[in-house]
């Protein structure tokens, strides 16, 4: 197996905090956390994106079940909301 190369980065004592409070979180060290990050093994996302990825993924389920099949006419929809 080939040795990887490492390359040396400087960042800033909080910035090492961070990451260090982060890889806590996962019982990971600092080295792994960055390793996985690399690998694609594990990603950081914005929370907003995360929320939009989770309701697609609500919708298709949603539309996936059985129960759900039936269409409802839009104008039944204003109706029940009392918006007509």
């Amino acid at each position: 197996m080939a040795k990887s190369k490492r390359k040396a980065v400087t960042i800033s004592s909080e910035v090492l905090a961070g990451i260090s409070a982060l890889a806590q979180q996962f019982n990971l060290s600092v080295e792994e956390l960055l390793t996985w990050m690399s690998q694609g093994k594990l990603a950081i996302i914005h929370a907003e994106e995360l929320e939009d990825l989770l309701d697609v993924r609500d919708a298709l389920i949603s539309e996936a079940d059985p129960e759900n099949q039936k269409r409802v006419a839009w104008k039944e929809v204003k109706q029940d909301l009392q918006l007509i």
